[in-house]
């Protein structure tokens, strides 16, 4: 896959909203690192890890209407990210973020953009943590659902908060092709 260098996109890679280039970047990977997924250390300080939301950070930034992906403020229309089954139930694990971002994550994630890229096993550290209730499968396609509104609601007996989108305007939905890359579907609305 072809990454962003610190300064921007690497040639035929995604655009990039300016405010998602101007993220810190992992300077292994050359991503933008969101600050949804920037934790604090025990001892002071803070470390980047890309399998594990920070729960703290992403409610906070829900609640202010910022985006989970640049941090910057969301204006009038806002997007979810998930698979067939979030769009379904209306109920999302990850924080909302500009449709804008949420588009360049579909191909900047290496999760998201290859099909046979997996998550760390559960008992190597920094392999992230799935939220009760999901089955850590990855979907066959994501659905990128634009709204205007939505609600956040705390679990405190799990320690996550789940985000409840208002019915989607647009649904643009994301196949993995041949390539085992995310490609756009035609089955968009």
């Amino acid at each position: 896959m072809t990454g962003p260098s610190a300064t921007g996109p690497a040639a035929n890679g995604p655009d990039i909203p300016p405010s998602l280039a101007a993220r810190p970047h992992d300077a292994r990977r050359g991503l933008p690192i969101p600050p949804v997924n920037i934790h604090p250390n025990p001892g002071g300080g803070s470390h980047v890890d890309f399998t594990t939301i920070n729960t703290t950070a992403s409610t906070r930034l829900a609640v202010e209407r910022r985006c989970s992906l640049c941090g910057e403020p969301m204006g009038y229309w806002v997007a979810f990210l998930g698979g067939p089954r979030a769009a379904e139930l209306m109920r999302y694990a990850d924080p909302p973020g500009h449709p804008e971002c949420m588009t360049a994550a579909l191909s900047l994630c290496p999760h998201l953009a290859l099909g046979r890229h997996r998550r760390a096993r559960a008992d190597r550290p920094g392999a992230g943590i799935i939220p009760p209730g999901s089955h850590g499968d990855k979907p066959d396609r994501y659905l990128l659902g634009v709204t205007r509104t939505y609600r956040t609601r705390f679990i405190p007996e799990h320690g996550f908060t789940v985000y409840l989108p208002a019915p989607f305007t647009t649904v643009r939905a994301y196949l993995y092709g041949p390539d085992g890359r995310l490609h756009p579907a035609t089955d968009t609305r």
